[in-house]
């Protein structure tokens, strides 16, 4: 058992909520294999009642996630772009900005980079395309696993309790195209897994398709996902072999930016 450091005591409850939070958030940046509710209070040395409130709110907000199989926290998507927005001190657009400028300039249309949730994917930045039709995409919005292509690769690649957890709840419909059925959802998770990428033409918009590949962590770990974005008559349901070509080159750049290795 873990014993609290005195300088990280915060039995003392006249502390402020948000100082209390963010020592809770800095405990679990440090934790790679995430903490539990009694380990966290041990560690801060509060009672775990304290602990587990902090916990529900930060998760209720996006701040921290629970893995299904062990209970333990972790850091969530929305820290991740607090601190990209704070610090930027790894802001994986501006390190991987020439390799995604040149995915832009082949094919021509919006890239996107996201990270994910339990049930959906979240924009981190994107970069603008050059085609007359141009689709731009707000930092931070969500959709859901089944209707987007970054999602599909996100249960595809992903930690297998997101994947579960996801498939044993209803599927949402955003156009009469989404995959709504958990049984063909599965279907195309296994031929995502297969060729290594994936697409939902017209499953999230009417009129836009997008292609989709991992981004994966020096672990092997899903990261998250790099996608080509665009109208459905630049990007048509049957993908283009050279913009798939290069999405996976692309992808496997960046994910050697981030320490992943290929045998």
């Amino acid at each position: 058992m873990q014993n609290a450091d005195p300088s990280t005591d915060l039995g003392d409850a006249a502390l402020p909520t948000a100082v209390v939070s963010l020592k809770v958030i800095e405990a679990l940046a440090n934790a790679p294999h995430g903490l539990g509710v009694t380990q966290l209070s041990n560690l801060l040395g509060m009672p775990k009642a304290r602990a587990h409130r902090h916990l529900s709110a930060l998760r209720e907000h996006g701040y921290v996630t629970q893995d299904a199989t062990s209970n333990h926290y972790r850091v969530g998507w929305q820290l991740y772009l607090l601190g990209r927005a704070c610090v930027g001190r790894f802001d994986l657009m501006t390190l991987a900005k020439p390799a995604l400028q040149r995915l832009r300039d082949e094919v021509g249309q919006t890239i996107v980079i996201a990270s994910y949730a339990d049930d959906s994917v979240i924009v981190i930045d994107f970069l603008r395309g050059t085609s007359p039709i141009e689709i731009t995409l707000r930092p931070g919005s969500r959709f859901p696993h089944n209707t987007s292509a970054q999602g599909k690769v996100v249960l595809a690649f992903g930690p297998d309790d997101v994947r579960d957890g996801f498939l044993s709840a209803p599927l949402a419909q955003s156009t009469p195209l989404s995959i709504t059925d958990a049984n063909a959802l599965r279907a195309e998770i296994d031929t995502v897994r297969a060729r290594g990428w994936s697409d939902a033409p017209e499953q999230l918009f009417t009129g836009i398709n997008a292609l989709a590949a991992p981004l994966l962590q020096a672990d092997g770990s899903l990261f998250g996902t790099l996608a080509i974005v665009g109208s459905i008559h630049y990007l048509p349901a049957s993908a283009d072999p050279q913009h798939v070509e290069s999405l996976l080159r692309t992808s496997r750049e960046i994910s050697a930016m981030l320490g992943f290795q290929t045998d």
